[in-house]
């Protein structure tokens, strides 16, 4: 028998859902109308015009807003769908949002959730780096995911291929939690090889997006998920720094404006100081150097 979700019309998630996934805005834009209006729903009182002068958009994109309220059926049926599949919908107005993801310039409007919720506010260590990883990055990613785990560490990281994998994998051969945050949707795993990934982290950890269950990884999504990983965390460290993408960085710098310290596995100082964005990221020569790590996480419990 299919569950039936008691929400109501009035409810702030539907609300947000449909600004969100009918009303295509925006998380930087959705707390601009909350700036303005207070509460999701009390946008839709307006008229495109008072939107678009308002918040500063163009008619075209408030147009789209006021429609959304005609999606709140659409997207009550959504929800119940989704939690059919395991798969909860938290908007940033529900108690099980996590406070770190409020903290931060862009909260995601909603976040789908598969696997365990609570683990989201309980913080951790994010390893992450390289998807075209060496043996000596792949190494150190599952050596700190095994160490930081055997600490009572969650380890979060980003599911993509090479150092995320790497992390994630050790840290669940170790019978810890991690947390894997995608660039895409939970139905639509990218890279594809790693569903089966998504579903063991789901088991005993969360798997996160803030994209519509069937969002293609983009790179706007990609970089934009790591934003996520750098909130959920208490600390980041890069196993290993790519050659050319370098997207690991995009959550380095995250962490960096969070004002969270980052570390890199670095052991042969081959990393110069712009990498390092002017020397903001902490070189380590390895796991010998966990404690120092951990006393911080300590300090700032």
């Amino acid at each position: 028998m299919q569950r039936v979700l008691m929400i109501s019309a009035n409810d702030n998630t539907v609300a947000s859902l449909a600004l969100k996934e009918y009303g295509q805005v925006s998380p930087r834009l959705f707390q601009q109308l909350l700036m303005i209006y207070g509460e999701p729903n009390n946008i839709f009182d307006n008229d495109p015009e008072e939107i678009a002068a308002m918040a500063g958009i163009n008619m075209e994109r408030a147009q789209k807003i006021v429609e959304a309220k005609g999606s709140f059926e659409d997207i009550c049926e959504m929800v119940n769908r989704l939690e059919s599949i395991n798969i909860s919908v938290v908007s940033i107005f529900d108690s099980a949002y996590p406070e770190s993801l409020r903290k931060i310039a862009d909260p995601p409007i909603v976040l789908y959730v598969k696997g365990d919720k609570t683990l989201l506010e309980k913080g951790g260590v994010a390893i992450v780096g390289a998807t075209s990883a060496d043996q000596t990055g792949l190494r150190a990613a599952v050596d700190f995911a095994r160490e930081l785990s055997d600490h009572g560490q969650t380890i979060i990281s980003g599911l993509a291929a090479g150092i995320d994998s790497a992390a994630h994998l050790s840290c669940l051969k170790n019978n810890g939690k991690t947390i894997a945050a995608l660039g895409c949707g939970h139905l639509n795993i990218y890279p594809e090889e790693n569903v089966p990934l998504a579903r063991l982290i789901a088991e005993s950890g969360a798997v996160v997006s803030e994209f519509d269950v069937h969002a293609d990884a983009i790179p706007g999504r990609l970089i934009s998920r790591n934003r996520i990983i750098a909130a959920l965390a208490d600390i980041v460290i890069l196993a290993q720094i790519g050659e050319d993408k370098k997207g690991e960085l995009h959550t380095a710098r995250a962490a960096v404006d969070q004002c969270k310290p980052v570390y890199v596995y670095d052991p042969e100082d081959k990393y110069d100081s712009e990498t390092l964005l002017n020397n903001l990221i902490i070189k380590v020569k390895g796991i010998a150097e966990i404690d120092e790590i951990l006393k911080y996480i300590i300090r700032n419990s």
